[in-house]
């Protein structure tokens, strides 16, 4: 199976947005240290999606979904945020036990292609602040201000 992805587009090499309110709640969610978003999970079976929670922590994410699964998983060099080509609204979490996650961005939203943008950088910028606390360097600022 062949995933392509598509790169959301950003003014300035990787960190600035495109969106001034996506980079504030990006900011204030770094800060913070956690962010829960609603979601759709796909179920696996045809084209049945189940409404969802993801949680972002500094160390991991959750994926608990209204039938009781819960999905929970520390982040690691193998954890991975990509977006499926052709599907404006979804994102999938490659776990590092290989498990894929198939998430849609919330229906209520008037900008779904945004939601989905803010959770895929919220979620790479935490792994990747994760992995540079596990090798041990300095903190570094992701925006200027």
């Amino acid at each position: 199976m062949i995933i392509a992805m598509r790169k959301i587009a950003c003014l300035i090499p990787f960190y600035i947005f495109t969106v001034p309110e996506m980079q504030i709640n990006i900011e204030k969610t770094l800060h913070t240290g956690h962010a829960s978003y609603k979601v759709s999970h796909a179920t696996g079976f045809l084209d049945i999606w189940e409404a969802a929670t993801l949680s972002i922590k500094r160390e991991g994410y959750s994926i608990k979904c209204n039938n009781d699964l819960t999905i929970a998983e520390k982040f690691s060099a193998s954890t991975a945020v990509t977006i499926p080509f052709g599907q404006p609204a979804e994102l999938v979490i490659f776990g590092s036990d290989g498990s894929e996650h198939s998430l849609r961005a919330d229906n209520a939203s008037t900008d779904l292609i945004g939601s989905r943008d803010e959770i895929v950088l919220t979620l790479r910028l935490f792994i990747k602040r994760a992995l540079q606390r596990k090798k041990g360097k300095k903190r570094v600022f992701l925006f200027n201000k």
